[in-house]
């Protein structure tokens, strides 16, 4: 293993200069969506290298079959090549990207105003779902009830992506209204209770603010330091007060907040025969066939992250009806699962898409839910989010049709000159 922690070092080196190189076009005022992806890559999927040279031996106390992955060196070399590819790819499409980049933004009045009725409308159901318990019954209460729990996750999860839809669209919305659609997110956070919503909406604010010249260049990199730095503090005072130790904060780094382990895991289990999925192409099925309710297809194949939480904690032989995650993932697990190293390579190219598709874009709600996609298949997997992103996709679709069909009047913005234009 000298060898791999050497290559590993090189590794974090290398992709922090590459890191650097990002912030300082980030702090020029650069729009290029892949500046700012690059630092989700790090953190995610480059950061936890560094973690593992740091305390190489950490032990995975739950997930105790990451161990030995994590301790194989052929498994962990394969991580630092996807590593090295993936960044080549986001570094190489950026120079093309940025001759494309768009400094238009078009924002649509009649599908902000839908996506502001969105947010009150979710609220106003996981109420009558839940009761008002649910907000005076504490922090995460809605999981007390666990017969409602996936309906409200899916309910919270498409109030808050139109709220960040809204929040695009700043520039042309009163501060009054994203003030009082924030109470109504708050809200959302207290229900669920869950910190990776917090931190990934945290994170989705500044980037959007940063993406829609809602903040400078360099407000937006303090933004994002000081959104990481409140998401760790608050990683560690949540392992202090609610775990009452200080290991769980090591946890969080390294189970939470890594992408690295659930692939060098799956490489690993493809090295020595360890099956994860019942069946080959399980992940993808799921992901193509999620709107079939599963009273009409009993059979049907669960999220790949269900089969790969019970490998890791070795219940292979569990009724997967009952079967729940615990860990979390990328695209690039569920891709693999089903057509290996084809699969990552399908990864990398279906993400280099995204970020033309966004860089292109002048649509403020289009670049808003691409740019929220992108995140989310980076670093949960899109299991657990693909019915709330379809579901908003939808009705901002069908929004943005019906306003061009009533002639509503269209915004646009270029170089922070405001003119109003009728579609016509």
């Amino acid at each position: 293993m000298i060898l791999y922690f050497i290559l590993a070092f090189i590794t974090v080196i290398k992709e922090s200069f590459l890191f650097i190189k990002s912030l300082r076009r980030l702090r020029l005022g650069s729009r290029c969506i892949q500046d700012f992806v690059y630092m989700i890559f790090y953190f995610f999927f480059v950061f936890p290298i560094l973690s593992q040279i740091l305390f190489p031996d950490y032990h995975y106390i739950i997930f105790y079959r990451a161990d030995d992955a994590m301790r194989d060196m052929s498994s962990n070399l394969i991580y630092l090549a996807f590593i090295w590819i993936f960044s080549y790819f986001i570094q190489h499409s950026a120079i093309r990207d940025r001759k494309i980049v768009s400094d238009k933004l078009e924002v649509q009045v009649f599908v902000t105003n839908i996506c502001t009725w969105t947010v009150i409308v979710c609220f106003a159901l996981t109420l009558a779902l839940s009761g008002l318990q649910v907000i005076l019954g504490g922090y995460g209460y809605a999981y007390i009830n666990k017969e409602i729990v996936g309906v409200n996750e899916g309910i919270i999860g498409c109030g808050i992506i139109s709220f960040l839809v809204v929040l695009g669209s700043h520039q042309y919305v009163s501060k009054f209204r994203i003030a009082f659609l924030s109470i109504f997110v708050f809200g959302f956070f207290w229900i669920v209770g869950k910190r990776y919503i917090i931190a990934e909406t945290l994170v989705m604010t500044i980037s959007i603010l940063g993406m829609t010249k809602g903040i400078s260049g360099k407000g937006m990199i303090k933004g994002l330091f000081a959104g990481g730095a409140f998401i760790l503090v608050g990683g560690f005072l949540y392992g202090v007060f609610f775990k009452k130790n200080v290991d769980s904060f090591l946890d969080y780094l390294n189970v939470d907040f890594s992408r690295q382990y659930t692939l060098v895991y799956q490489f690993y289990c493809d090295k020595i025969g360890r099956q994860i999925s019942i069946n080959k192409y399980d992940g993808i099925v799921y992901l193509l066939t999620f709107y079939i309710p599963r009273i009409f297809w009993f059979d049907k194949p669960y999220p790949f992250v269900n089969y790969l939480t019970l490998s890791l904690v070795g219940q292979d032989e569990v009724a997967f009806e009952n079967a729940g995650w615990a860990t979390t993932c990328s695209i690039f697990s569920d891709l693999y699962d089903s057509f290996s190293f084809l699969g990552i390579g399908l990864g990398i190219w279906l993400l280099v898409k995204l970020f033309k598709m966004v860089n292109k874009e002048v649509r403020c709600h289009y670049k808003v839910l691409l740019l929220y996609l992108i995140i989310r298949l980076l670093t949960v997997q899109i299991s657990s989010s693909i019915v709330q992103i379809t579901v908003v996709f939808f009705i901002v679709t069908i929004a943005s049709w019906l306003g061009r069909k009533k002639k509503y009047y269209f915004l646009i913005s270029k170089k922070n000159v405001q003119n109003t234009i009728s579609s016509k």
